[in-house]
């Protein structure tokens, strides 16, 4: 399973934890659990929040592995954790 999360910025400064940020997910992107991430952005281009995928992980595991992420910690953005499945083999290229 995979596990998508949606991160809505709560207006704070963030720009001075963007090198902790990076140093904690670093790691995890290595071992394999951060798979991609992005940055959604508002209706006049400027970031909104963070997006996560995570790999073969629960959404209750991912809240647990994510909590020290600085984001959370120093409260720069909230996050929702939706579960994922691969499409059925035949939907795309995914076997």
């Amino acid at each position: 399973m995979h596990v998508l999360m949606i991160g809505q910025l709560t207006g704070k400064e963030y720009q001075h934890l963007l090198p902790e940020e990076g140093a904690f997910i670093a790691p995890l992107r290595a071992e394999g659990l951060v798979k991609d991430i992005y940055l959604t952005v508002d209706k006049a281009g400027k970031p909104a929040g963070p997006v996560l995928i995570l790999a073969d992980v629960t959404a209750d595991e991912a809240r647990e592995r994510m909590a020290e992420l600085p984001f959370i910690v120093h409260d720069i953005a909230t996050f929702d954790y939706t579960e994922m499945l691969l499409p059925p083999a035949g939907l795309t290229d995914n076997q």
